[in-house]
Order: structure tokens, then C-alpha cells, then sequence
């Protein structure tokens, strides 16, 4: 994935990243990040949002993540960072 991240005098950030998966538009995105990756992920799921990737989870050493769309075609990027 390639990306921009922007920070403002507050210290919030807006990125801008292009994904590694083909879509057949541009995907305005808003990132959840979370303490509780499965509570949220069920919470989603039960407003009807589902999973973009099927059931696939990305989870790597630092994170767990996935893309969740609702029925209207917004898009939440679900994030849990692991703290060591």
C-alpha cells in the first residue's frame, strides 16, 4: 500500500493511501482505531456492515485490520494496534 499521511496543528491525521487490491472506484475511507478488534468487528457486522475481504483478518506483528463496507457503500478501515 502507498500512502500520504497529513498531520494538523492539533495533531490529527488524514491519509491518503492507494491499497494494494483493485477497486473499481476511489473509496473514501474513515479509520476505527480500537481497543477491542473483535467487540468492534461484531459490532459492525451487526449494523450490516460486512467484511470486504470475505472473513480474511489482516494481522501482522503491530496490528489487526480489515475493511468493513455498509449497505450504502461506506467504508470503515477497522484497526486494533498492538501494543508490546
Amino acid at each position: 500500500m502507498e500512502g500520504i499521511r497529513m498531520k494538523d496543528a492539533n495533531g490529527f491525521y488524514v491519509d491518503v493511501s492507494q491499497p494494494d487490491v483493485p477497486l473499481n472506484k476511489d473509496v473514501p475511507t474513515i479509520r476505527m482505531n480500537v481497543d477491542d478488534f473483535d467487540e468492534a468487528y461484531q459490532l459492525l457486522l451487526s449494523r450490516g456492515f460486512r467484511n470486504y475481504y470475505g472473513d480474511r483478518i489482516v494481522e501482522t506483528r503491530t496490528s489487526k485490520s480489515t475493511l468493513m463496507i455498509a449497505p450504502s457503500g461506506f467504508s470503515i478501515n477497522l484497526i486494533h494496534h498492538i501494543r508490546k
